[in-house]
């Protein structure tokens, strides 16, 4: 149940304005809790601050410090100077607005009595809402009703949840506020029994998480082939959770004795799922083969065998029991295997990755041929977010082939942040820019909403406020710009990217395994400090690339070079990778580094004053 308290502003429901009256003020407060005495408290406290003072600017001004001191202290990206340009004036507000959204879409959890409250994760279209008509948001900010053309009868998914929380919400939200990564990883708890049920129901084992989940768990798609065929939902639970763990190593979600802990029961159960759809090659080869996937759109879909995307997500998910049982272990000779994530294993090894040797690129699936265009697929998403290791000419070749047949208008936003950041990745700062300037055509009217589709086509916008696209723009520069790259063990650090009119950026607050770091990044440098440490925190060490180790203390400011490769060493397509950073005790569990050192130099200051980005939107 949800309980609301609000006031009538004139008690008679008109708002009464006098001839010849040029400006009147009225409150309206609202207040919302699935709690009632929560609901009504606020409302009365928020009631008695504004009509005591007949101003609202009490109210207003409690509401930005604690946005202040318990969200955006907490983690921000920002210019050093975004006034210089207009063009990065806008960059940076679209950044803040992207931020903004997706922090006001997650409770902050700061309490134990928070997790004990249901939350049911973050649809696409936040809300669910619907009507006679689809609303089009237009790039002026005006609204432009257009009738209804069929379709579902909920627009907005209907407040459906589906994979897009855990592939562009979680990365970003975790980076800076865990407590939200980990509630989104709550939802995902609380349907796990039906998705149990669900697999029962499809003749499966383990656990099959519905493309479109209602409240309750249940498989709403209005599309029949992605209710039976849309499989890879399941692994990006388990990606969410990988993601989580690889910036966290939260040990809670797999051993807390209440429903938080559930981690690995769930990663146990998907693994079961895709070890049951996985079946042995009938050629005699040692191959693993998954068929009956639905790829492409609701509009065109096509059930396929060998999804390139379903299948590595896949393998990630069958190998996810097994790196928490890696995190668990602090003895490098202890096993980290039991019998049953030995099979999970010998399937990963042998599950099919479709691969062209001759053209190097990824195919779509098992016979695709390339051309024409494509519906969603997801084959840039090996990359970035799910983080495939691969010869940099595939990374290459797989965003030249697939970046062209998407267009420029379409449901792509997600689409345009991965091809973003591989070409971060790829040091092409011209594509990376032009692809965020692809993400930006999504944006709407001066309070910069974003849509599915882009603002000016003709196709009806049936999901106008559209929560990937926040996630895709802050992912593009927080994992593209900055060349941060969260592994098993380790934060690998690649060259990193000016953004576009800026000769100096930041993050601040962003979260590696309880600390608090904050990044710059100019022409020339990068400098690194661990500003504060939550509780618990791991000592961080950082190797370079001739394998000099530097151990990390908080307020000790680290700079090194940004580009330290001479010409004759480096390719303007390699990935350049300047160091890792990793907590002390696992320094066992670290592969043998890159011999190229860049040059580096410490220094040692009480405090590294970050100037801060007010963004007027």
């Amino acid at each position: 149940m949800v309980y609301v308290f609000f006031n009538n502003a004139s008690g008679k429901g008109l708002l009464p304005i006098k001839e010849g009256t040029t400006k009147e003020t009225f409150y309206f407060i609202t207040s919302v809790s699935t709690e009632r005495r929560l609901a009504e408290d606020a409302f009365n406290r928020a009631y008695e601050m504004v009509f005591r003072t007949n101003s609202g600017q009490l109210l207003l001004d409690e509401h930005i410090q604690a946005w202040e001191s318990e969200v955006w202290q907490n983690g921000m990206i920002g210019f050093e100077d975004p006034a210089t340009s207009d063009r990065a004036l806008d960059i940076a507000q679209n950044i803040y607005v992207s931020m903004y959204n997706l922090y006001s879409a997650v409770p902050l959890a700061l309490s134990d009595s928070d997790w004990q409250r249901r939350f049911f994760g973050v649809s696409p279209g936040g809300l669910s809402f619907g009507g006679p008509y689809r609303i089009r948001p237009l790039r002026d900010g005006s609204m432009l009703p257009r009738p209804k053309l069929g379709g579902r009868q909920d627009e907005g998914y209907g407040g459906h949840l589906m994979y897009d929380q855990e592939l562009w919400l979680l990365p970003a939200l975790t980076a800076f506020q865990p407590n939200m990564g980990k509630m989104l990883l709550s939802a995902r708890v609380r349907i796990a029994e039906k998705a149990r049920d669900n697999a029962k129901a499809n003749s499966d084992t383990g656990a099959r998480f519905p493309w479109e989940a209602a409240l309750d768990g249940s498989e709403v798609s209005p599309a029949t082939t992605f209710a039976q065929g849309a499989l890879s939902v399941s692994a990006d639970v388990a990606f969410g959770y990988r993601f989580y763990l690889q910036l966290t190593h939260d040990v809670s979600i797999i051993q807390a004795s209440d429903e938080r802990g559930r981690g690995q029961e769930i990663a146990f159960d998907v693994a079961r799922f895709w070890q049951n759809k996985a079946k042995k090659t009938s050629t005699g080869r040692n191959q693993y083969d998954i068929s009956g996937v639905t790829v492409g759109t609701e509009e065109a879909s096509q059930q396929v065998t060998n999804d390139g995307y379903t299948n590595f997500a896949a393998k990630l998910a069958l190998e996810l029991p097994e790196y928490m049982l890696k995190i668990l272990s602090t003895n490098p000779k202890a096993g980290t295997y039991n019998e049953e994530t030995r099979r999970f294993r010998e399937v990963s090894d042998y599950l099919k990755r479709p691969e062209d040797t001759s053209r190097l690129y990824h195919p779509e699936y098992d016979g695709y041929t390339s051309g024409g265009s494509i519906k969603n697929s997801r084959t840039v998403f090996l990359g970035f977010p799910l983080g495939m290791d691969m010869d940099w000419r595939y990374r290459k070749n797989d965003l030249e082939l697939y970046g062209p047949l998407l267009g420029d208008k379409g449901p792509y936003i997600t689409h345009f942040a991965a091809q973003a950041i591989g070409w971060c990745e790829l040091n092409d700062e011209r594509k990376c820019e032009d692809y965020l300037t692809k993400i930006e055509g999504h944006i709407n009217g001066p309070f910069k909403v974003f849509s599915e589709d882009p603002f000016d086509t003709n196709r009806d916008l049936n999901t106008p406020n559209y929560f990937p696209g926040y996630g895709a723009y802050v992912q593009a520069v927080l994992y593209g710009f900055s060349g941060i790259r969260p592994q098993e063990f380790e934060l690998e650090l690649y060259r990193p990217n000016l953004l576009p009119y800026s000769q100096r950026w930041n993050i601040t607050g962003f979260t590696y395994r309880g600390n608090k770091i904050n990044f710059i990044f100019t022409a020339t440098e990068i400098a690194l400090k661990i500003d504060r440490q939550l509780n618990p925190a791991e000592p961080l060490e950082l190797r370079f690339h001739n394998k000099t180790e530097v151990q990390l203390k908080v307020g000790q400011q680290i700079t090194f070079p940004r580009d330290p490769w001479t010409p004759a060493q480096s390719d303007i397509n390699i990935p350049r990778l300047l160091a890792r950073l990793y907590a002390t005790k696992d320094e066992w569990r670290l592969n043998n580094a890159p011999s190229v050192a860049p040059q580096l130099h410490i220094v040692v200051v009480a405090a590294l004053v970050l100037s801060r980005l007010y963004a007027f939107l």
